[in-house]
């Protein structure tokens, strides 16, 4: 193997070892994300629904609720 066949196979590796976005627990049940598709997708792999209550203080992220 050369050099050009082992560079997207290290691309890939590297890919996987990004961590994901984190959702941070708030207050009262109220949970924030970076985004609204990351809120979105941890309440369903809760089996719930997102409802979300708006951006976080200076913008780091969105507020939200699995019901």
């Amino acid at each position: 193997m050369n050099r050009f066949t082992l560079l997207p196979l290290a691309l890939v590796i590297a890919g996987c070892s990004t961590p994901s976005p984190e959702v941070v627990p708030l207050r009262d049940g109220v949970l924030r994300a970076p985004s609204y598709v990351d809120a979105s997708n941890h309440c369903r792999r809760q089996g719930a629904t997102a409802r979300m209550l708006g951006k976080a203080p200076g913008e780091t992220g969105i507020n939200f609720r699995c019901e």
